[in-house]
């Protein structure tokens, strides 16, 4: 394997971390405002999407943080 790629697995998990930083802050920053402004019934739908996500962010920096510690994030 060439060391100049990241490995697959590492990559993965940026990328899911990526589009969920990116679905989070789209809900913050518009859904969930566009939502609440239209007096959507979806509003509790967006909020626990946002809520689903955070929870997600912070089990991805976790397994990022463990791979790096272990010194398998390359």
């Amino acid at each position: 394997m060439n060391n100049e790629f990241m490995k697959n697995i590492n990559y993965d998990l940026i990328k899911l971390l990526h589009c969920k930083l990116d679905s989070a802050w789209r809900l913050e920053k518009y859904y969930i405002n566009d939502a609440n402004e239209a007096k959507c019934h979806s509003l509790p739908s967006l909020e626990k999407i946002l809520e689903e996500d955070k929870k997600h962010i912070e089990i991805l920096r976790e397994e990022i943080k463990m791979r790096m510690d272990a010194g398998v994030f390359d």
